[in-house]
């Protein structure tokens, strides 16, 4: 089988753009998607053009910061900023789908702008249910894969892995649990990617998310000989999302 593990969150902060820089240089880690309305965008531009074998994708969002656009109502709080995660999901009937589609367009623009080649998009906080055919139209658009977060979808055209995990998360950041998904899937699935958080701690990421301390022991997981005799003892090959769609 063969096996991604993408980190997601690419720009959100220094500390985050390090981490996952060492997960790709140390680690397994060969694939990252990039907020483009992140504080540390421009560093992560910087970084991705140093290290062109890092695949980068774009880490699409309705729920973090701000949109790049001013002219989306619908996705916005009084406060101008991104809906919360919980009040996107239940107000998703109130959704103008045009906005996403001209959100998403303006994030993708900013990546590929700053000289990156795209190869995937998947979304910040999993809302591709919300937003899938949005993202299925754009992803034909621009000729790149899709994260396959929703396993039943009609992904006919994309690109798109046989099964996507999300379960490499908080404290199922060990050996066991990446041995147990592939193992559970090793008949019905050639290509497999794992979702990961990989990074340094710093201020602005403490002040963004709460997803937090783990994030180091993701690092130290993903850079460690632990998850190379893992993924040896179950078959497992480690790819980025590029590859797969070759």
């Amino acid at each position: 089988m063969k096996v991604i593990f993408n980190a997601d969150d690419f720009g959100l902060s220094k500390g985050v753009v390090y981490g996952i820089l060492e997960a790709y240089k140390h680690g397994v880690v060969k694939s990252t998607t990039m907020l483009a309305n992140s504080p540390a965008f421009d560093l992560g531009a910087e970084v991705a053009k140093e290290n062109p074998g890092l695949d980068i994708g774009a880490h699409l969002t309705l729920t973090f910061g701000s949109p790049l656009l001013k002219d989306v109502p619908s996705l916005t709080a009084e406060s101008g900023k991104f809906l919360a995660q919980d009040v996107l999901r239940s107000s998703a009937d109130a959704i103008d789908f045009s906005e996403v589609e001209r959100e998403f367009t303006a994030q993708i623009e900013k990546i590929l702008a700053a000289g990156i080649p795209i190869s995937h998009f998947d979304t910040h906080h999993l809302i591709e249910p919300i937003v899938l055919p949005v993202m299925q139209k754009l992803a034909k658009k621009y000729q790149v894969g899709l994260r396959r977060s929703v396993h039943d979808a009609d992904y006919t055209g994309i690109p798109t892995t046989d099964r996507f995990s999300d379960q490499f998360y908080a404290d199922g950041i060990t050996a066991d649990v990446v041995k147990q998904v592939v193992k559970a899937h090793e008949h019905d699935t050639e290509t497999l990617e794992f979702m990961c958080h990989p990074a340094f701690i710093d201020e602005t990421m403490l002040s963004l998310t709460s997803y937090s301390d783990y994030r180091i022991k993701e690092l130290t997981f993903l850079t460690s000989d632990e998850v190379q005799e893992a993924l040896k003892s179950v078959g497992a090959e480690v790819v980025s999302f590029k590859e797969v769609m070759k």
